[in-house]
C-alpha cells in the first residue's frame, strides 16, 4: 500500500468504509443495478424500497453511490432533483416514528452494580477466574459507558495507554477518533472519580486484574478465561449489554442498546440541573438537535410544569364566582388594552452560513469556469446577502432565513441541488459543503 493510499484510507472510518461497501454491493448483487448510475435509475432503486427500509438507510443507500461515483471520477446522480423529489416523497408517505432505546436510567445502573459486585465477590470465593474477568470488565464497560456517555465504537476504540489515571479525582481518555469527530482532530475525555458507581475504581480494578499495559481496553473473553489480543467489535456491546441486564433481572432487557448508555446519562444530567450548553460540552455534542435526540421529558416532570403554570390562576371555586372582566368596566378596560404598545413579531431567524466552493474544469478544453463561478453566484447566493470572503472565490458567507430547521435543511440541499447542476451544465467539476459556526453544523 502506498503512503498516499495509507492516509486515504486513515480518513475514513471502518465502519464507514464497511457500510458503504454493503450498500453497494446491495444495489449492485441485489438489485441488480449497474454503475455508474443514473438518476432515473436511483429514483427507482429508492421506490423500490421505499416501504421495507427506513429514511435513514436509503440516505446511507445514497450517500454510498455518491462516492462511489466521486472515487471513480463519474457524475454524481444522487445529487439530481429528481432524486431529492423522490426522497422528500418518500418522507412525508412512509414517515414513522424513530425507534429509540430505552434509556439506562440510574436506578437501573445501580441495580446491575450491586448484582456485579454480588457475582464478583461470589466468583473470588469460588475460585471461578472466568466469571471474575468477565464480571470485573462488564463494570467497568457499563460505568465508564454511562458516566462518559460513550456510543458503542468509543467505548470498544479506548486503549490502555491512552487512559491516563489520577487516583481520588478521576480520569481522562484520550480517543483519536470517534463519530462525532468530523474533523479528525482527537480529543481528550474527562471522567471524575465518584463516592458511588465509580468509573475510575471499576477501571482500575479491570486494568489490574488482567494486567494490561497498552492495546484495547475492553476485549474478548473465551470459554477458558483466556484473554484476546483484540478489543470487542461495536456490534457484540449490544447483545453482551442485554445479557448482562438478564443476568441483574431487569426487565425487558430486549428494549436497551449501546444507545441505553447515553440517553440513560443524558436524561440524568438534566434531571440533575445539568443545561444544554454543559450538556453538549461534556458529551461532545456539536448541535442541540443532535442532544434533543438523547433526551425525554419524563411524564412526572411534564406534568409538574404545567401545574407550575397552573398555580398562577385564581382557585377554581373563586374563579367560577368571579364575573366575566368585561362585566366590570367594560369601556376602561377595552380603552386601556387599546393604548397598551403591541409587541413586536417575531423575527424570523437566519443562519450564518460558511460556504466553500472548489470548482474545476473537466478538463483543459473545458471554457465554463467563469461562468459557472458567476451563475453560481447570481443564481444561488446573491439573494442571501452573499458575502466574499476571499479574493479567489472559494468561500462566502450566506445570511439564510428559515422557519425551521427542517426547512433550512431542504433550503441547503435545494442550493446544493442547484449549484451541481450550473457546474455540470458548464463543464465544470464543483466541490462545495456548507458550515454554520453557531452549530457546527455541516452539509455538502
Amino acid at each position: 500500500m502506498s503512503q498516499i493510499s495509507r492516509y486515504v484510507e486513515a480518513a475514513e472510518r471502518d465502519n464507514t468504509r464497511r457500510s458503504y461497501a454493503a450498500a453497494i454491493r446491495h444495489f449492485e448483487v441485489e438489485w441488480k443495478g449497474l454503475l455508474p448510475t443514473t438518476a432515473d435509475a436511483t429514483s427507482r432503486y429508492l421506490a423500490d424500497h421505499a416501504a421495507t427500509l427506513a429514511i435513514s438507510t436509503l440516505r446511507q443507500r445514497l450517500a454510498a453511490l455518491s462516492r462511489w461515483h466521486i472515487d471513480h471520477g463519474f457524475a454524481d446522480p444522487t445529487k439530481a432533483p429528481l432524486v431529492r423529489q423522490v426522497l422528500k416523497g418518500i418522507r412525508s408517505i412512509h414517515s414513522v416514528a424513530e425507534k429509540r432505546a430505552r434509556p439506562l436510567e440510574i436506578d437501573v445502573v445501580q441495580q446491575i452494580d450491586q448484582w456485579l459486585g454480588v457475582a464478583i465477590g461470589n466468583a473470588e470465593r469460588s475460585d471461578d477466574r472466568l466469571a471474575l474477568l468477565r464480571h470485573t470488565r462488564n463494570r467497568s464497560l457499563l460505568l465508564l459507558g454511562f458516566w462518559r456517555g460513550f456510543r458503542s465504537d468509543e467505548l470498544v476504540n479506548l486503549r490502555v495507554e491512552n487512559v491516563e489515571v489520577s487516583p481520588g479525582e478521576g480520569l481522562s481518555c484520550y480517543l483519536s477518533r470517534s463519530k462525532g469527530d468530523r474533523q479528525m482532530l482527537g480529543r481528550v475525555y474527562k471522567c471524575p472519580a465518584l463516592s458511588r458507581l465509580c468509573p475510575v475504581t471499576a477501571f482500575t480494578a479491570w486494568v489490574s486484574l488482567v494486567g494490561l499495559t497498552q492495546g484495547p481496553v475492553f476485549r474478548k473473553i473465551d470459554r477458558w478465561g483466556r484473554i484476546g489480543q483484540e478489543g470487542l467489535h461495536a456490534n457484540s456491546l449490544i447483545p453482551l449489554l442485554r445479557s448482562l441486564l438478564a443476568e441483574a433481572g431487569v426487565a425487558a432487557s430486549e428494549a436497551y442498546s449501546s444507545h441505553s448508555l447515553r440517553r440513560g446519562f443524558a436524561g440524568w444530567a438534566r434531571a440533575s440541573g445539568w443545561d444544554i450548553k454543559e450538556l453538549m460540552e461534556y458529551v461532545g455534542w456539536k448541535d442541540v438537535k443532535s442532544a434533543m435526540r438523547y433526551l425525554d421529558a419524563s411524564g412526572s416532570a411534564l406534568q409538574a410544569r404545567f401545574e407550575a403554570g397552573l398555580a398562577t390562576l385564581a382557585p377554581a371555586d373563586r374563579a367560577d364566582r368571579s364575573p366575566p372582566p368585561s362585566m366590570h368596566a367594560p369601556a376602561e378596560q377595552t380603552k386601556e388594552q387599546a393604548q397598551r404598545p403591541r409587541l413586536p413579531e417575531l423575527a424570523t431567524p437566519s443562519a450564518i452560513l460558511r460556504v466553500t466552493v472548489l470548482l474545476a474544469r473537466f478538463s483543459p478544453q473545458s471554457r465554463g469556469l467563469t461562468r459557472g463561478r458567476r451563475l453560481i453566484e447570481q443564481t444561488c447566493f446573491e439573494r442571501y446577502a452573499m458575502q466574499r470572503l476571499n479574493t479567489e472565490g472559494t468561500q462566502y458567507e450566506l445570511t439564510v432565513p428559515y422557519e425551521s430547521r427542517d426547512s433550512l435543511e431542504e433550503a441547503i440541499a435545494a442550493l446544493l441541488d442547484d449549484m451541481y447542476r450550473i457546474a455540470e451544465d458548464n463543464q465544470c467539476l464543483l466541490e462545495a459543503a456548507f458550515h454554520e459556526p453557531a452549530t457546527d453544523s455541516y452539509w455538502d
